[in-house]
């Protein structure tokens, strides 16, 4: 899989539209923006970036994709996640949509990854470093599981 640019610049984006901190999840965006080497694939991953975000701003009384997703229902995480993955490997798609589904997949699988509830925060500084080769998907792993009360933070 090919990320358009590092890969904990996009997780922390992930991480900060997930909790709903738009502000610096623009920012993040931005800073992905400058650093993406222009090409199709990395301009469809990077549209679906920006929907999320769009998504995320949305008040209306409809509910985004993004807004129905269950960061608790591993298995719906799964099931989209493969679901994204087969359309990414698919020679129906052009490199632009190829791009896009990648990025929805690697959102999925940070989701199930790190099982976030929406005010759950990871820090940056928490993310060990990552490699230049690796993808976002292997990057996760090195994101630690969130503390699941404030008295574990402590000790």
């Amino acid at each position: 899989m090919r990320a358009p640019v590092k890969a904990a610049y996009v997780i922390r984006f992930f991480q900060l539209v997930t909790e709903k901190q738009l502000t610096e999840a623009e920012r993040e965006l931005l800073r992905i923006k400058e650093k993406i080497e222009r090409t199709e694939w990395n301009h469809g991953y990077y549209k679906a970036l920006q929907g999320m975000l769009v998504s995320r701003r949305t008040n209306s009384d409809n509910p985004t994709f993004l807004a129905t997703l269950d960061p608790d229902n591993r298995r719906a995480l799964l099931d989209l996640k493969r679901e994204f993955k087969e359309k990414v490997e698919s020679r129906l798609y052009t490199d632009y949509d190829r791009g896009y589904f990648s990025a929805w997949a690697d959102y999925v699988g940070i989701l199930k990854r790190m099982n976030l509830k929406p005010a759950v925060t990871v820090q940056a500084a928490q993310l060990q470093p990552i490699a230049r080769s690796e993808t976002v998907e292997e990057a996760s792993e090195h994101v630690p599981a969130p503390l699941t009360s404030w008295q574990e933070e402590t000790r």
